[in-house]
């Protein structure tokens, strides 16, 4: 199978933003101030291919942020795979 690439931002994760500043999951599945080495240590754990580049994320351009470029195979959606990282980092930050 063939993998795509799926481009997520470290926003996309943090509880403090609300959603029309690029949160995209439920607060249930999200933490507060997410850092680039967490979310790229549930990237690892899940088995993603990454690429890390620096940027800030359009609609919260105010708060410092980083673009994370997975290898996810082809039949899976953005959504699910932010879904997956969202789970696997409430759990990284309750242990």
């Amino acid at each position: 199978m063939v993998d795509k690439e799926v481009r997520i931002w470290i926003n996309y994760f943090d509880q403090n933003l609300s959603r029309k500043y690029g949160r995209k999951l439920s607060k249930a599945l999200t933490v507060p101030e997410p850092k680039l080495a967490e979310v790229l240590k549930a990237c690892e754990i899940l088995g993603y291919k990454f690429e890390v580049k620096e940027g800030r994320y359009p609609r919260a351009w105010f708060k410092p942020s980083a673009l994370i470029v997975l290898k996810v195979p082809n039949g899976i959606s953005k959504y699910e795979v932010v879904k997956l990282i969202g789970r696997k980092l409430v759990e990284l930050r309750v242990k």
